[in-house]
């Protein structure tokens, strides 16, 4: 049989099977060609008969020649396939698998097996031939799953390749682990190590080379101390948290010289990682730095400085998401000290602002070189809000707006537009937030506005206003009220510091002169006097009696008035006019306010004896002859 299988397997390129069969009963031969390929050639059913002798040769041919393999023979009845082998169990160390096969049924007890093997993570086998009843791998992966299946021939002049068998999985021992971790910091917009947060990226299971048990971290402080944390994987939460690979240690790096952090399994630890602490006073040059938003990925690429930097080990390039707490929407890459682009992959989100950032690494030390803002994918932004007019006057106007922020803008703003009445078109940059119109004329005027990303431009905002109304409106309005209030305060002044005046026509000296010239007309007064008149009027702002400031008759010791105080007279009087004066003032004297008397309660008389109490209308008003 295997004679037979290596005459099939000769066959070159463009081979022939030649096929005849002998049946027994008429010993007739009957012969047929079967075109096969470079390995195999399948006969057809239909071409041989069950329990028939067969003879079976492969001959090839190419443009050199032909050459004939030599000659197999079988009886189609003794091939018989035998049973599906079965793995029944493993040793992790070394890494070997065992099976069983029945070939007892076959007549034999020997077998021929072949083995495929490979990580469970990969997709091609390795195969393995002429393996007997266990398989060893010699040089597995640490703490890997490999996935194993056979399958068996029963040795004999029939044998027959079985069925493969199912996959049959194994976990390789574990080892200490051989690399470093990936270490880096979150500090935001800041280098200031309070603000830092300390990251690393959690190792892959084949580096690992078995299963995490926990990580260490030593601090190493300004003043000489030393703080060594050990966070075992069998606490979750504390001061370590992973999560989507990344795991972040929370305590503050605030006075920290250096950061160590080391993983560790049941076969040892990895080599301490040193975290290259952020520092601002590196001297470094100037680089070209761009981001190109492509499907699904940032594409980052930068120059080389025209000098090397100095004790630089390597790039890294991070990504943060725009708006987020710290830690969270971030992740770094590091890059080759002579490459200068590396293309970001990840769960980006459309529509989101991402900051990108090259940094130069050192020894235990890193330094920002540049950054910049990338979207994922550009879209329309958003309309502009907080669109006003913030002054105005006779011909200019003065427009602001609120800038549109990183995370509603759906794209990075090019430029703000605005267009005046239809016609004037302005770009403002993406940096300013208002625009000064000058020589505008009078009258209604319009203006909107909408913001511009790569994706094109966003809906627009009106604003309506005119000039002529700010001509009128503002130019008399401020004068106005101003003189209206100074108006206003005058006029409460005076009704302040004014005194009550009482009614001249309550006097009784008036109404006994009105009923003395209504008996007599000739007798005491002349025409003129018949309808006396005030002749001065003094106002005394002070509402208390002053002698100085009112004219005040004097008294004689018998009660005569002598004279008035303070005023100067001007007209020489004959002895007949201070005689009817005399008489006049003696009537006056007795004057009483009736508004007083109503006041006082009838105590009009005992007011008038009292020659230190004068009337309102006798400080204000003195009748003078004509």
């Amino acid at each position: 049989m295997a004679h037979w299988r290596d005459a099939i397997r000769g066959g070159a390129a463009n081979g022939f099977l030649h096929a005849s069969r002998r049946q027994k009963q008429t010993s007739l031969c009957i012969s047929s060609v079967v075109e096969g390929t470079n390995v195999s050639g399948v006969i057809p059913r239909e071409l041989y008969t069950s329990y028939s002798d067969l003879t079976v040769l492969v001959k090839a041919a190419n443009q050199h020649g032909s050459a004939t393999s030599t000659m197999a023979a079988f009886n189609t009845g003794d091939i018989k396939k035998p049973p599906t082998p079965e793995i029944t169990h493993h040793c992790p160390q070394p890494l070997e698998i065992y099976w069983i096969v029945q070939c007892e049924d076959q007549g034999s007890s020997d077998q021929l097996c072949e083995v495929q093997y490979r990580p469970q993570d990969q997709q091609g086998w390795t195969q393995e031939e002429d393996i007997l009843r266990s398989f060893l791998l010699l040089t597995p992966r640490p703490y890997t799953v490999y996935e194993f299946q056979v399958r068996c021939a029963c040795e004999g002049p029939q044998a027959l390749m079985s069925d493969w068998s199912s996959v049959y999985k194994a976990w390789s021992s574990e080892s200490a682990p051989v690399k470093a971790l990936d270490v880096w910091s979150d500090c935001g917009v800041t280098s200031e190590l309070s603000q830092c947060a300390l990251m690393w990226k959690e190792m892959p299971t084949w580096l690992a080379q078995g299963k995490v048990l926990g990580y260490v971290v030593t601090l190493s402080y300004s003043n000489g101390t030393v703080a060594v944390v050990n966070v075992s994987m069998s606490k979750p939460g504390g001061l370590c948290v992973c999560q989507e690979k990344r795991c972040r240690f929370t305590p503050s790096l605030w006075g920290v010289s250096s950061v160590d952090v080391s993983v560790y399994n049941s076969q040892g630890a990895s080599k301490p990682a040193p975290l290259a602490l952020p520092t601002s006073g590196l001297q470094v040059p100037e680089l070209s730095f761009t981001v190109n938003q492509d499907i699904l990925s940032l594409n980052v690429s930068w120059s080389l400085p025209p000098q090397p930097i100095e004790n630089m080990h390597e790039y890294v390039v991070q990504y943060k998401q725009v708006g987020l707490p710290p830690t969270q929407g971030f992740d770094w890459i590091i890059v080759h000290q002579n490459h200068t682009s590396v293309i970001l992959r990840g769960g980006f989100e459309n529509h989101t602002a991402y900051n990108v950032s090259l940094f130069a690494v050192f020894i235990n030390s890193s330094c920002l070189l540049a950054s910049a803002i990338s979207y994922s994918l550009h879209g329309l932004p958003p309309k502009v809000t907080e669109f006003k007019v913030q002054h105005i006057s006779d011909s200019q106007v003065t427009l602001s707006w609120q800038h549109i922020s990183l995370t509603q803008s759906k794209g990075l703003i090019l430029c703000y537009q605005l267009v005046l009445n239809n016609v004037t078109v302005y770009n403002v940059s993406r940096d300013q937030n208002s625009l000064h119109l000058s020589g505008l004329t009078s009258g209604h005027h319009q203006v909107w506005i909408r913001a511009e990303t790569k994706a094109g431009l966003g809906p627009s905002e009106t604003i309506n206003f005119s000039t002529e109304n700010s001509h009128g409106f503002l130019k008399y309005l401020v004068p106005g009220i101003i003189a209206g209030m100074l108006l206003l305060i005058i006029i409460i002044v005076q009704m302040k510091n004014c005194a009550k005046v009482p009614d001249p026509s309550n006097s009784k000296l008036l109404q006994q002169m009105k009923l003395q010239f209504n008996s007599s007309l000739t007798a005491i007064f002349s025409p003129l006097e018949s309808n006396p008149k005030i002749s001065e009027l003094e106002v005394v702002e002070n509402p208390f009696w002053d002698a100085n400031a009112c004219p005040r008759k004097r008294s004689s010791p018998d009660g005569q008035t002598e004279g008035v105080v303070g005023e100067e007279r001007t007209h020489i009087r004959t002895d007949e006019e201070a005689e009817k004066e005399e008489d006049a003032d003696e009537g006056y004297s007795k004057i009483i306010d009736t508004d007083e008397e109503e006041r006082d309660g009838g105590e009009s008389g005992s007011l008038l004896e009292d020659d230190q109490f004068v009337s309102d209308y006798e400080k204000h008003f003195m009748p003078v002859v004509v």
